[in-house]
């Protein structure tokens, strides 16, 4: 889980998405379920990590 903050790495920029309620409520259920406090901090993760196993190859 991303939880440290970065002066250096600021977040200026932003991806939209749009989704049904049903799919919202879904990543909304999940990030909870998982730790974290949004479901933008379980998409950081999952970027993070997808990046990680991309660099192992």
């Amino acid at each position: 889980m991303i939880t440290v903050k970065n002066p250096d790495n600021v977040k200026k920029h932003f991806i939209r998405l749009r989704v049904t309620e049903e799919e919202h409520d879904m990543f909304v259920k999940r990030a909870e379920e998982m730790g974290y406090k949004t479901v933008s901090d379980l998409i950081r993760t999952l970027i993070y990590d997808a990046t990680k196993i991309k660099d192992k190859k």
